[in-house]
């Protein structure tokens, strides 16, 4: 199971818990986690803009409040060829090493061709 992302429902015939429907009050640390992790995402979609030089799709597809990753960022990027990607993506790597936010809230980067 994925830590980053949501419990998929096991089936129809599982009764759903109490507490499942209820939403979960946030503390004011997690609140606070939670935006920096939306801070880290577009923070990343201003590198990758950089560094691929074309519009850039992104979706979150899991955020935690503490951890050592704190989300799981799909980035679909312009692509021409393999060689070009590959010195893009170093390229897109090597900033996100270098800029303070990023290094203070990792995410795992999923990069692909942008499809659309």
């Amino acid at each position: 199971m994925n830590p980053l992302l949501p419990p998929t429902p096991s089936g129809r015939d599982v009764p759903e818990a109490p507490e499942s429907r209820l939403r979960q009050v946030l503390t004011e640390e997690e609140r606070v986690a939670r935006w920096e992790v939306r801070a880290a995402q577009y923070r990343a979609q201003e590198l990758a803009l950089e560094a691929f030089g074309g519009p850039v799709r992104m979706h979150l597809m899991g955020m935690r409040t503490r951890g050592v990753m704190r989300g799981l960022l799909e980035m679909g990027v312009p692509f021409e060829d393999l060689p070009g990607h590959r010195a893009r993506e170093a390229r897109f790597l090597a900033a996100v090493g270098a800029d303070p936010l990023l290094s203070r809230v990792p995410l795992v980067y999923v990069l692909g061709p942008r499809s659309g």
